[in-house]
């Protein structure tokens, strides 16, 4: 197995698909944590409170929701890219079992997940400092919280991309599957259950559930910092807001999200061995 996983080290870092995909996480993340946190009614709203805003921890979290896309079709390359490229064979044959080099493939991407979210961590945090200096980070174990989960999120979206090209195979439809999901067909969902008796189910679709793992996290803490003791007081509508725009739902935890996306991730992987087992690569 040792000699698997180094051999998907080798593929992965022979191509330049690892570092094509990382420049636009290290771009948006810092972008998103500057801007973020930088824009001028936080100002005004620091002299409304009396204090500094954490922003930067809202802002780990909008740069994780959207940068967990490039994981995602990073890992889902994996194999739908060895088909793409005529290699499966030779991999499934120097590697039999199947279910070996699947197994490789998860652990080798899940170190480059793991790499991944670092740099979108700190690429948002080194934003958020330019934007708002270090009280925009609030208590250094917030911050830690909040990188911690978005870590997290980043190496189970990674996982989840091996999984469904291990599926699909085809690697235009892994792409355009996995962008069109997250970005459009699951906010045309959200809306539609939105306002019916099935709003609740809104929190466990994919999408949704791979946010909370940060958003419901970062957002309760800002609140929490920001209101004080008169949290219980801060009206439903404010918690909404910022989750509309940083992820997570309302009342609805973070390990709650985490497992479901967790369920989720295992079922593609699940899938894509079976599928995998059994598929001709004549």
């Amino acid at each position: 197995m040792t000699g698997l996983v180094k051999s998907e080290f080798r593929k992965i870092f022979t191509v330049n698909l690892w570092w094509a995909l990382l420049i636009p996480v290290a771009v948006l993340s810092f972008g998103a944590g500057w801007l973020g946190t930088a824009f001028g009614s936080i100002e005004s709203l620091q002299e409304a409170t009396g204090q500094p805003l954490p922003t930067g921890l809202l802002t780990v979290s909008m740069s994780t929701n959207y940068s967990t896309i490039f994981a995602a079709l990073f890992g889902a390359l994996a194999i739908a890219g060895e088909h793409r490229n005529k290699t499966i064979s030779t991999t499934y044959l120097t590697g039999n079992p199947r279910g070996a080099v699947l197994g490789a493939k998860l652990i080798a991407h899940t170190g480059i997940g793991l790499g991944y979210g670092l740099v979108n961590v700190f690429s948002a945090t080194l934003g958020g400092l330019l934007g708002a200096g270090f009280d925009g980070f609030g208590n250094p174990l917030d911050w830690f919280t909040v990188g911690a989960a978005g870590l997290l999120a980043m190496v189970l979206w990674t996982l989840l991309g091996v999984g469904f090209g291990a599926l699909v195979t085809n690697s235009i439809v892994v792409v355009l599957a996995l962008v069109l999901y997250k970005f459009v067909i699951e906010f045309i969902l959200s809306s539609m259950l939105f306002s019916t008796t099935a709003a609740g189910f809104v929190a466990y679709l994919p999408g949704a559930a791979g946010n909370g793992i940060v958003g419901n996290l970062a957002v309760p803490i800002f609140i929490s910092t920001v209101a004080g003791q008169s949290e219980p007081l801060v009206p439903v509508e404010a918690f909404q807001i910022l989750h509309f725009f940083f992820g997570g739902t309302y009342g609805h935890p973070w390990w709650l999200s985490m497992l479901t996306f967790i369920g989720y991730a295992a079922a593609f992987v699940v899938g894509g061995w079976l599928v995998s087992r059994r598929r001709d690569i004549t």
